[in-house]
């Protein structure tokens, strides 16, 4: 049924309300490479708010990425997936080193973190680091119904399920340099990773090499996509059009679309420094974070970094999800590359030249990536 290939490692499988990717990798010595790469866009209504609502359909499309990926050859060994992150918590959590059994103790120390009762809930945790009295511990815990339905729907596809992560540990293990085994920099940079999906938005806190928690922000790029559609009275695949071309820039479009996104941006720049301040607050010995790194399809809207760093006094930019790979995105071009263009009549604005954008995408396959990496960086060398 597969076209077979020399990888022994996991496929990387991104499962998201309206699309699906698909990263599997090689290792040649210490050079890992990829191996197979693919997406496929998802009828809206097949899985709603993480929620999987028409099985069968969504097992057709992911065999269907496992026979014909864009780039490459698929060999059929496991799948790690990852669980959406509005039904999972992560964090990490201090607990007392007590002479009673420590998983009892951390139960109790968790049911103070967990806004669900733990016995709605599958959980792991992590010993990152000791001091005399305290285990600082990494905790992560997802909705037992969730897990059991993503569980029955990788099985269905035929290839064994090798494990399901919280989305924020694959996109951290993607994009940053300390997540790779072989990193021995001394660099103590505490990051804050902000994910920009089409149905939400999450930041993630990350500092002395572990993730320390995420935080959901009620934003989306099809939230913003609605709003520009609103109110320049154009269809949603015109407004997304507009949005990818026009972005924060105010020279485009008469800077109509700027002035459209300024709130919705606004907005998001607040909630960052919320999160920020719950990270001042509840870490105080970690230090100030160092900088802030975008990925998801939204990190592409043009001058968002530009703006986000003025407006929060950050270094801000879009990051790398081949970071840890060696790969040239020259290879991958293709895949990762998109052409858009609009003219002003559609956009009901004055001018009479087109505008047109070419878009790098692979920062939308960061959780793809990371989760195929899983795999790579278990792997003993």
């Amino acid at each position: 049924m597969f076209n077979l290939s020399s990888s022994t490692y996991p496929i990387g499988l991104d499962i998201s309300d309206l699309s699906l990717k698909l990263v599997q990798l090689n290792r040649f010595r210490d050079h890992i490479r990829v191996e197979a790469i693919s997406h496929i866009e998802l009828a809206k209504g097949l899985i709603e708010n993480g929620e999987i609502k028409n099985q069968t359909e969504v097992i057709k499309a992911i065999k269907q990425l496992l026979v014909k990926p864009q780039y490459g050859r698929v060999s059929p060994t496991e799948i790690i997936a990852c669980l959406p992150e509005t039904k999972t918590f992560i964090k990490l959590i201090e607990v007392e080193k007590t002479p009673n059994d420590f998983e009892m103790t951390l139960r109790s120390e968790m049911e103070k973190h967990i806004p669900m009762s733990l016995d709605e809930m599958y959980y792991d945790w992590q010993v990152v680091s000791e001091s005399s009295g305290l285990r600082r511990v990494l905790v992560g815990a997802g909705s037992r119904a969730i897990v059991d339905q993503y569980t029955d729907l990788i099985n269905k596809t035929g290839i064994p399920l090798g494990a399901l992560e919280v989305e924020s540990v694959p996109i951290c293990r993607a994009l940053l340099a300390e997540e790779h085994f072989k990193y021995r920099g001394s660099d103590k940079t505490n990051y804050g990773v902000i994910d920009i999906g089409a149905q939400r938005t999450s930041m993630t806190v990350y500092a002395d090499k572990t993730v320390l928690f995420t935080m959901s922000i009620p934003l989306s790029g099809d939230r913003i996509t609605e709003e520009i559609s609103k109110i320049l009275k154009i269809d949603f695949k015109l407004a997304e059009k507009a949005k990818i071309i026009c972005g924060l820039d105010e020279h485009k479009a008469q800077g109509v679309i700027r002035d459209v996104l300024s709130d919705v941006i606004n907005e998001l720049v607040n909630r960052i420094k919320g999160v920020i301040k719950y990270y001042q607050d509840h870490f105080p010995g970690k230090g100030p974070l160092n900088k802030i790194l975008l990925c998801g399809g939204g990190a592409n809207i043009e001058n968002i970094n530009q703006l986000l760093s003025q407006s929060l006094g950050l270094e801000v930019s879009s990051g790398d999800p081949l970071t840890n790979i060696n790969e040239a995105k020259e290879k991958l071009k293709s895949i990762f590359t998109e052409t858009h263009q609009i003219s002003s009549s559609e956009l009901k604005t004055q001018g009479d030249k087109p505008l047109s954008i070419t878009q790098d995408t692979s920062l939308s396959y960061s959780t793809a990536i990371g989760l195929a990496l899983r795999g790579v960086f278990i792997d003993e060398f």
